[in-house]
């Protein structure tokens, strides 16, 4: 662990080495103009850029991922900053009073500037190797919250029962036109009609299986919704409430 370490968990960005310099502009990062973003050239020998998951994890390791934590203990916020670290980055206030958007920025641009290095235990513990370029900058707020937010779960059965709730019907006329979403009712109108003996995938795409059991279904209860394939309320009884 660097001795520089005594000032505390974060110290202000240094100004890059020579060798960083050369390094950082010989083939390794190309910037991109007027977008305020990197992207990462390096060779397979060489790491990528910090990913979602990597900030994740340091959010989790350093605070439990809570933005508004402040211990009295001289570091708050997800990220656990001091407030002459958060200062330094050009923020004002302290770090647990800013939005987690924020936050965000000021990780990215303090990995930037020393990767994982401010966070020794985490990144050590939870085995953060990237260090490729994140980006930040005015009018990257919401890039990097891209980048650094957890991603949303997938859609499983479970899920879109618990989003389903009493199974009562949403509103939504399942059509053609969902063939590619992954939708819930979706999910919950395939599983309804699985159990009732039909063949067919339940993944929540309405596409043309999903279709052709509709109409079959509706042909053999003489129940429709205006047209042949599709499930709104009518179909959606007969199908999953009963």
């Amino acid at each position: 662990m660097p001795s520089a370490r005594r000032g505390g968990r974060h110290r202000a960005p240094q100004a890059p080495s020579t060798t960083g310099r050369i390094l950082r502009t010989t083939g390794a990062v190309t910037a991109l103009v007027g977008s305020g973003l990197a992207v990462s050239t390096v060779g397979a020998s060489s790491a990528g850029a910090a990913t979602a998951d990597d900030f994740a994890k340091l959010r989790q390791c350093e605070s439990g991922g809570n933005y508004s934590i402040n211990t009295g203990n001289g570091f708050s916020g997800a990220y656990q900053f001091d407030n002459q670290t958060w200062h330094s980055l050009g923020y004002s206030g302290s770090p647990h009073q800013a939005a987690p958007a924020t936050q965000d920025e000021a990780a990215a641009k303090l990995y930037n500037a020393r990767g994982w290095q401010p966070w020794p235990s985490c990144s050590r513990k939870m085995g953060l190797v990237n260090n490729g370029p994140a980006a930040t900058g005015a009018g990257s707020a919401d890039v990097v919250q891209q980048a650094i937010a957890p991603a949303e779960p997938p859609m499983t059965l479970d899920r879109a029962r618990q989003e389903m709730g009493d199974n009562s019907y949403k509103g939504t006329v399942l059509n053609a036109g969902y063939g590619n979403d992954v939708r819930p009712d979706a999910f919950v109108w395939q599983a309804a009609m699985r159990n009732k003996g039909f063949v067919l995938t339940v993944d929540g795409k309405f596409g043309q299986q999903s279709q052709g059991i509709a109409a079959l279904y509706g042909y053999l209860t003489r129940v429709d919704d205006g047209q042949p394939g599709a499930v709104g309320q009518n179909l959606w009884d007969v199908s999953v409430k009963s």
